[in-house]
């Protein structure tokens, strides 16, 4: 058994939807300059990095990050799910519908953007996903807590209008059974068999949406799964 980081650090620069956007990071005390300890202060917006979008996001009465379980993060049967989209391209149910396992608890989309995430097009014209698929899922597996990806939102940037009523598919409260999680902007590019994960947000008592630390667990043997 091993562990892989599934998120990303956190740096001074990284690339946001639409952007590249600066993280402060200040100094507030510092060894070096004769103080006892190390301490940082940082700016950043919530839904930069690897980041988990709860129904608040979307919908004001809708739960936030604080308002789920610790076992609503505890994930034991992932699956991913392989798909190669070009630049602005939109993932409907096409494909890939027809081979999900119903114990299935999150669902990865893993695509291979992780490899332009140094690129414009990571953040400005990125694949999104069909709303058509937000329905779906909620209506046809229901074990299925979150959906990931591993490009920068399931909003493409080029088409904000259909990627706002995708969010709004999968988080709806009031929708067709419990609401679907997604956690945006992963690193699915760890070869092996994953077979357990843990999603870890920061826990801000009015965020709707957090950034979250992702960590999967995979068996020894190695699939050499490779773009």
């Amino acid at each position: 058994m091993r562990y892989k980081y599934l998120s990303y650090e956190i740096k001074e620069s990284i690339p946001v939807y639409g952007k590249r956007a600066m993280v402060n990071m200040n100094p507030v005390r510092s060894i070096k300059d004769g103080d006892t300890a190390n301490v940082y202060e940082f700016t950043m917006q919530n839904h930069w990095g690897t980041h988990v979008d709860a129904p608040r996001h979307f919908f004001d009465k809708g739960k936030g990050i604080c308002d789920f379980p610790p076992d609503h993060w505890i994930f034991d049967n992932p699956q991913i799910v392989e798909v190669r989209l070009s630049p602005g391209e939109i993932l409907t149910n096409n494909g890939w519908k027809d081979d999900i396992d119903p114990g299935t608890d999150i669902l990865l989309f893993r695509s291979g953007w992780n490899n332009f995430r140094n690129e414009e097009k990571y953040f400005n014209n990125n694949p999104g996903i069909d709303p058509s698929v937000g329905t779906f899922i909620r209506e046809k597996f229901t074990n299925i807590k979150a959906v990931g990806i591993d490009w920068i939102s399931v909003s493409a940037y080029r088409k904000r209008d259909l990627g706002r009523e995708a969010h709004r598919k999968f988080l709806n409260p009031e929708g067709i059974n419990d609401p679907v999680l997604l956690v945006e902007d992963m690193d699915l590019s760890a070869p092996g068999i994953l077979n357990g994960l843990i999603v870890v947000p920061m826990r801000m008592d009015v965020f709707d949406s957090a950034p979250c630390t992702v960590i999967g667990r995979f068996d020894d043997q190695d699939n050499n799964f490779r773009f």
